[in-house]
């Protein structure tokens, strides 16, 4: 999907197994990553800032690791975290079981939306119908979720040669931001936006953030 958000334009791809995009055998981080380039070569576009809101987050630092010269910046929003150093042992499926992945179950559910996720629980009805983001969901549990700790060295953040805005709300319980600021040392150049709450949404912040943006834009551009 194209469309123009004011003065920035905005290239909002559906990731593998999201809302009808199919699904290639290999659905790795690296080759969503590929699929972006592509995108990016398909439509002339030189550079982008790369923006990754939670289980994309693997995606985005994929894609600005491996694609340095066509990232100008990397934006992580309630982003899944790098580790610190490579686990020993890791979960090797992180996210809802499959009889979750359905309408009703998670329907019954919304109730929790809030304690869980920070997020009101009329949130599930921009979700349903899962039908559209079942598949993409079973993708990220067993394959992009585990990435950054299954394939430790394929994320070498130190590496990073963009700068990148990271954002995070400390009551969001689906990416812990505990976990993100444990790693900032990491990134070569970041600039941190913490806020309090908001949850995975980060709702009643979207001044603040938008003005992060603007700067980081402005400072990077």
């Amino acid at each position: 999907m194209r469309g123009q958000a004011g003065k920035y334009r905005i290239i909002a791809p559906s990731r593998f197994g999201y809302l009808g995009s199919t699904i290639p055998d290999d659905s790795s981080p690296s080759a969503q990553a590929r699929a972006y380039l592509e995108l990016l070569d398909s439509l002339s576009i030189e550079q982008v800032y790369v923006l990754g809101t939670s289980a994309g987050g693997t995606i985005a630092i994929r894609f600005a690791l491996a694609y340095p010269e066509r990232t100008k910046g990397l934006v992580l929003y309630s982003s899944a975290s790098p580790w610190p150093e490579e686990p020993k042992k890791y979960s090797k499926h992180e996210g809802p079981p499959a009889f979750f992945c359905k309408d009703y179950p998670m329907w019954l559910l919304r109730p929790l939306l809030r304690p869980l996720m920070g997020m009101s629980k009329d949130t599930v009805y921009t979700m349903l119908p899962l039908g559209k983001r079942k598949q993409g969901m079973q993708i990220d549990a067993k394959i992009v979720n585990p990435g950054m700790a299954g394939n430790f060295a394929e994320y070498p953040i130190e590496e990073l040669q963009v700068p990148s805005l990271i954002i995070a709300a400390k009551d969001d319980n689906l990416a812990d931001s505990r976990s993100m600021e444990q790693v900032l040392s990491r990134f070569p150049n970041a600039t941190w936006l913490p806020f309090e709450d908001g949850g995975h949404l980060m709702v009643g912040h979207e001044k603040e953030i938008e003005n992060a943006r603007d700067n980081f834009v402005r400072d990077n551009p």
